[in-house]
Parts: C-alpha cells; structure tokens; sequence
C-alpha cells in the first residue's frame, strides 16, 4: 500500500467497526494500522473461514476482503457474504485482478474493487463512500460499486 492519506480521523462518536480479512500478516497489520490511526474500530480474519466466523456473529459497518487466501477466495465468499449481511458493504482488493475479476466481483456482490497496490487515500475514501447511508444497501444487480 502506498501512503496518501489525508489526515482525517473518523468522529469518535461514529467510529464504525470494520472487518479486514487478509492471509498476509503484513499486508493485514498496516490495513489495521491505517484504519485504527483514521479512528476506525479495525478487527481481523486471517482467512475466509474465520471471516464467515465472525461474520455469524458480529456485525461490522464494512469489510475489507482479500481476493487471493488459502481455502476460500474472496470470490468464493462473496454469495456467502452477500447472504449473511446483505447491507454491508464489502470492498474487494487484489493484487491478482483484471477488468474480467473486477467484473465478477460486481456481479457477486462487492461494493468496490481494489486493485493491489493502492493508496492509503483511495482506500479511505472507498471505505468513507462505502459507509455513507445512502450506501448502506446491497448493490444493484447491475454491479454498482459506489460511484457518484
């Protein structure tokens, strides 16, 4: 990940809880970093199982999902996920996509696609468009991912 974020911390009053689940412990220790330091309540999943774990218990405002882990895909969890907790949105990232992955994500329900690496910046307002209310609603079938 790239460094760009713009200094603006969550209100603490609205810190929004969020589930990041990545295999690479550090890749998921700096998303966890960037997310606690802009003041989100950042937890972890190390894999697809433990996310749908958690995802059976927890509720979270946004989930940040790994495309490429051991066992389960972020693909493969998609439908899953989408069935578990249909108004939250998820936000897809890969280091392995194209247009042809990025289109499957839309149909599977992702909010918004990222490809690897990305800015601290495009993650923080992926994530800030993801949480604002009219958003708070799973995406059309036609594979909206959050553009205004």
């Amino acid at each position: 990940m790239q460094n760009g974020t713009n200094g603006r911390a969550a209100s603490p009053v609205t810190r929004p809880r969020l589930l990041v689940v990545e295999d690479d412990p550090e890749m998921c220790d700096l998303l966890m970093d960037v997310l606690s330091g802009e003041g989100f309540l950042a937890e972890s999943a190390g894999d697809g199982a433990e996310a749908l774990i958690r995802l059976r218990t927890d509720t979270f405002a946004a989930v940040l999902l790994d495309k490429n882990m051991p066992g389960l895909s972020g693909l493969d969890l998609l439908p899953s996920l989408r069935t578990m907790c249909p108004n939250t949105p998820i936000i897809l990232t890969t280091a392995f996509g194209d247009a042809e992955t990025e289109q499957e994500a839309a149909t599977k329900g992702a909010y918004a696609y990222l490809p690897k690496p990305f800015t601290t910046q495009s993650l923080l307002e992926a994530i800030r468009r993801a949480l604002e209310p009219r958003h708070s609603v799973a995406p059309s079938p036609s594979g909206s991912r959050g553009s205004s």
